[in-house]
């Protein structure tokens, strides 16, 4: 019963009032007549069609398909938008296909044009099957109308734990995926359970099998923790970009507020960053502050940018024998800067393997260029090495350079 009662309350505070939508949908709604009278085909898109939209800090985000019959025509939606009457101010998102974002307030827009296509296999573009995704959803809601709620606990649960956004700097599930699985689980207490049991998941079973499965995708869309066929495309694995170290996370909360059920779990807090320091003081190691700044576009571009910096961090650490005990990437995609926090066992000098004593003379080369440093082990020579931290650190300036994102190293004091 304590479940149900979290859960029920949690809907409550996370599902729109009625104003609230309708607010929402006169705004799309007449957008999209406006674009009517230039003979404009537009839908409304995302979770305000599903009726799986929930509350949010800050702007709503509200979808709306711009269909064009060839993708070449695509090319127009700037030009029409921009001859036309808008309800805010107009922006241009570069991506695999270029979007633009219109500013009204409380409400953000999103123009995303799409290609007319009756067969997703021959679809240009992911987006060219949003629609096809939207049909889907609105299709099984209507069978289970109390699906919606389960989704949108879902949404919500997984955007407070850092696990929701398709997005290269996240990794986590999109929310297509999230609809899919819960309706498939048929709930979201059922899916935080069952997701942890499967590794394949064919909803619509247009497989006979896992093997199956395994068989026919293509083997890049099949590296990620687990594999969703999507209903309306089989050879499509909707969870491709979920990232092995986002699942383990979403797995380990998802059983810590299965043991223990609060609403806690659905509310975004800010990275415990005093937590993270007394954490290193126990294990006696260094707490990393890291500023991140790129010049690329902010968003997916500019977090992906960033995340791959102190990722490339990290392994140097690594690979450099540095223990690295936690690691947090801050960014709420917004911006053009970011935060990166480590907790590292330093070790400030370092054993790097040379050749096999039996090979002559490698040795004699390897003792020349290292001279009194050298030693014995486990039939190789060895050598030590300065390392640490900062020195660690010094040595990425190039890489900073090919990925545009300049990094600066806080060190406790």
């Amino acid at each position: 019963m304590v479940i149900k009662n979290i859960l029920k309350s949690e809907v409550e505070i996370i599902s729109l009032s009625k104003d609230e939508f309708n607010q929402l949908e006169k705004v799309a709604k007449d957008f999209i007549k406006v674009l009517k009278i230039k003979k404009i085909k537009a839908y409304i898109g995302g979770s305000l069609a599903k009726g799986t939209v929930v509350q949010k800090q800050g702007r709503q985000d509200v979808d709306i398909f711009v269909v064009f019959d060839k993708n070449e025509y695509t090319s127009k939606l700037e030009s029409i938008l921009k001859n036309i009457k808008l309800p805010g101010k107009l922006k241009k998102v570069h991506g695999s296909r270029d979007y633009f974002q219109i500013n009204c307030d409380n409400i953000l827009l999103e123009i995303i044009p799409v290609v007319k296509n009756n067969n997703p296999e021959l679809a240009e573009n992911v987006t060219d099957v949003s629609l096809s995704h939207v049909k889907y959803i609105v299709g099984e809601i209507k069978k289970n109308p109390e699906i919606a709620n389960e989704i949108k606990l879902a949404k919500v649960f997984c955007q407070a734990q850092r696990c929701y956004g398709a997005e290269s700097y996240v990794k986590g599930f999109s929310g297509y995926s999230l609809e899919v699985l819960v309706i498939y689980f048929d709930g979201f207490i059922k899916f935080l359970k069952g997701i942890q049991k499967k590794k394949t998941i064919d909803p619509l079973k247009y497989f006979k099998s896992e093997r199956e499965i395994l068989n026919e995708l293509n083997s890049s869309k099949l590296d990620s923790p687990i594999v969703l066929i999507d209903p309306t495309y089989k050879y499509r694995n909707i969870t491709a970009g979920l990232g092995f170290e986002t699942f383990d996370k979403f797995v380990k909360i998802s059983n810590n507020f299965l043991k223990l059920p609060s609403t806690e779990f659905f509310k975004k807090k800010e990275i415990d960053l005093e937590k993270m320091k007394k954490f290193a003081v126990n294990k006696k190691a260094k707490f990393l502050e890291i500023d991140l700044e790129t010049s690329r576009q902010e968003g997916d571009i500019a977090g992906t940018k960033m995340k791959k910096m102190l990722d490339f961090f990290v392994k140097e650490l690594i690979r450099k024998q540095q223990k690295v005990l936690q690691k947090e990437f801050d960014y709420d995609g917004v911006g053009q800067k970011a935060k990166g926090y480590l907790v590292v066992e330093e070790k400030t000098q370092i054993d790097l393997r040379g050749p096999s004593v039996k090979l002559e003379d490698a040795v004699k080369k390897f003792k020349k260029a290292k001279g009194k440093k050298i030693f014995k082990k486990k039939g190789y020579y060895w050598y030590k090495e300065k390392s640490g931290i900062e020195k660690i650190f010094s040595s990425i300036e190039k890489v900073e350079r090919e990925m545009s994102v300049k990094t600066k190293l806080v060190l406790p004091s």
